[in-house]
């Protein structure tokens, strides 16, 4: 029986399960899977439903160059007019998420919101357009060289300026493949992370390649964070295992608060403590001190609801904790105590609400910024009110600030990073 199979939808290695269970899902994209065993070998099947069966049609029909029947076949069969179908399938073949899609009744169906994350893994860097290609004005950016902001893209003045823009497409110095995860220290030290291979490579703050180090290359790393001293987090497996930021050199394991636990994203406070979610589901977090020392735990079902769970984390100046529930499209705030105070967002096309969040980060004033695969950033007051938004209509996954109040993006299609400065 092999060690770990791969996810049918975006091809992520998968753990096999400790116990006899037969429904699994992705540990990055979150898609369903079953497990089927036979002849003694176990394979990995999609959890099919309606909505991801067409999906998957609309996809191949796109890639034979059949637009108009993948539009017929995703008006036919999800029972949309045809403006709304035309405008799916324009957003599937731009690499954006079709949209939202209703959630089954109950807890979540076979995975209720199944449906978007099926298409994000199974279009993102298959039919987006990626920019800054030989064919582009100015040609291909040059590895390990940064470049500056292209001026045609504009952003609202006053508020998020891009100033920088470094990376292309490869696997050597400076060239990403599947740039996901981005983190800066307290030297303004870049961290950027591909998710499948375990690389991670450095940069300054001006975007220069300074060296790259190997974390686990058999499986997906799904998370990292960095402290003020250098130190990176690297969640892959079910752990989280601590680095030297300029040299990659292994400093050991982060304890487990419980020996079964498994932890799936990790962000550091200003105090240099950790606070992690503890099991695949999100439905654990746990706070932990700069040694491993236990703070707090808590059940997000208990102090939220029982359907929250907990996707990304980001901890403001003030200690409140925001939580970002990847499921429901909101974003939960808890005060330094653990007390829930409030939500915001929610699935849905308005300003204030999401598509697709990936990933949350908070910047000096406390201004929570979300990252909305399709939609560029979103930008929120720390009460939930919207302030601005940003970045286009760009795959944005992983994004994190430095002192400066610069944000740094990971847009992994174009398989650059862009720094904006921010302001207002």
């Amino acid at each position: 029986m092999p060690a770990s199979l791969q996810c049918p939808t975006c091809s992520a290695p998968l753990d096999l399960p400790e116990t006899h269970e037969t429904l699994v899902r992705c540990p990055y994209c979150g898609a369903g899977v079953v497990l089927n065993e036979r002849l003694g070998t176990v394979e990995a099947v999609a959890a099919g439903s309606a909505h991801s069966d067409t999906i998957a049609e609309v996809v191949r029909l796109l890639r034979a160059g059949n637009r108009i029947g993948a539009v017929k076949v995703y008006r036919e069969r999800l029972g949309v007019g045809l403006k709304e179908a035309a405008d799916a399938v324009e957003r599937i073949a731009a690499g954006q998420p079709a949209g939202s899609l209703p959630r089954s009744s109950g807890s979540r169906g076979v995975f209720g919101c199944m449906a978007v994350l099926v298409l994000l893994a199974a279009v993102i860097g298959v039919l987006a357009t990626r920019r800054g290609g030989p064919a582009d004005e100015g040609g291909p950016a040059v590895a390990g060289q940064p470049t500056p902001a292209p001026a045609a893209e504009p952003q609202r003045p006053g508020f998020a300026e891009p100033v920088l823009e470094f990376g292309s497409e490869g696997t050597g110095a400076g060239r990403f493949t599947d740039a996901r995860g981005v983190a800066v220290d307290g030297q303004g030290r870049v961290y950027v992370a591909e998710y499948s291979g375990g690389r991670v490579q450095v940069f300054d703050s001006l975007g220069t390649f300074l060296t790259q180090w190997m974390a686990d290359p058999k499986m997906p790393l799904v998370d990292l964070a960095a402290d003020r001293g250098g130190t990176v987090y690297v969640v892959q497996s079910g752990r989280i295992r601590r680095y030297e930021g300029a040299t990659g050199r292994p400093l050991g394991e982060v304890p487990r608060p419980a020996p079964r636990a498994s932890y799936s994203e990790v962000t550091v406070a200003l105090d240099g403590s950790l606070h992690a979610v503890t099991d695949p589901s999100g439905t654990g977090i746990v706070h932990l001190g700069p040694d491993g020392e236990v703070r707090r735990t808590l059940d997000v079902r208990e102090t939220i609801h029982e359907e929250a769970s907990a996707t990304r984390l980001a901890v403001a100046g003030t200690g409140d904790l925001y939580v970002l529930d990847r499921w429901s499209g909101e974003i939960y705030r808890l005060d330094p105590g653990g007390r829930f105070v409030d939500r915001f967002g929610g699935e849905g096309d308005r300003t204030d609400q999401f598509r697709s969040p990936a990933d949350l980060a908070i910047d000096g004033r406390g201004r929570v910024y979300v990252s909305d695969l399709g939609r560029g950033i979103r930008v929120f007051t720390p009460d939930g009110g919207f302030i601005d938004s940003f970045g286009g209509d760009e795959v944005v996954f992983g994004i994190a600030f430095n002192d400066r109040d610069e944000l740094f993006a990971a847009y992994r299609n174009r398989h650059q990073v862009v720094k904006f400065r921010v302001g207002g």
